[in-house]
């Protein structure tokens, strides 16, 4: 990702897909609801170092760079805490899903957020599937409904049913 790609994806404001966080010490707690959500919808990208004025009309004025102060130190305290089964039950990012981004003199942190598969769904945090569920909405992380929660788990289950049904086919016709 470089600076133009950023200014790129501020172009259209935040949304289903793009989250802004001015994170400029240390990482915000309410990225871990968007984690879940963007896992738990479409997956998206969060952007560190990057303050949203939402009284702002001008789309071209909304965000300021504002830059995280030790990105090392922020991506280290990420690494360490995705991995840790106290806050999120699963670690979908890989390496080259985090990056660094020099805008304007200032470093950015963008984590790209896959959207998880049916089975590995639902994603939460804190240890609380039915709390620590979240879903996105337009530009909201919203706790999931008791519903919709109920549907990823039964999705999951199901797909790993259907792969298990499907290796036993496999290894039952391997025999002829």
């Amino acid at each position: 990702m470089t600076e133009q790609d950023i200014y790129n994806l501020l172009a259209a404001g935040e949304r289903v897909t793009l989250e802004c966080k001015k994170a400029q010490s240390s990482l915000p707690n309410s990225m871990w609801d968007t984690y879940s959500a963007f896992a738990n919808t479409y997956g998206g990208t969060i952007l560190l170092g990057v303050y949203e004025d939402t009284k702002e009309k001008d789309m071209a004025k909304r965000f300021t760079i504002t830059g995280v102060n030790d990105a090392d130190k922020i991506r280290k305290d990420l690494w360490n805490t995705i991995n840790s089964r106290e806050k999120v039950n699963i670690n979908l990012l890989h390496d080259e899903d985090v990056q660094t981004i020099k805008v304007d003199d200032r470093d950015v942190i963008a984590i790209h957020v896959p959207r998880a598969e049916y089975n590995l769904r639902p994603v939460y945090i804190n240890n609380n599937p039915m709390r620590g569920t979240y879903c996105r909405n337009h530009e909201g992380d919203y706790h999931c409904t008791d519903q919709r929660y109920k549907m990823m788990v039964r999705d999951s289950r199901l797909m790993m049913a259907l792969t298990d049904t499907f290796s036993d086919y496999c290894k039952w016709n391997k025999r002829d």
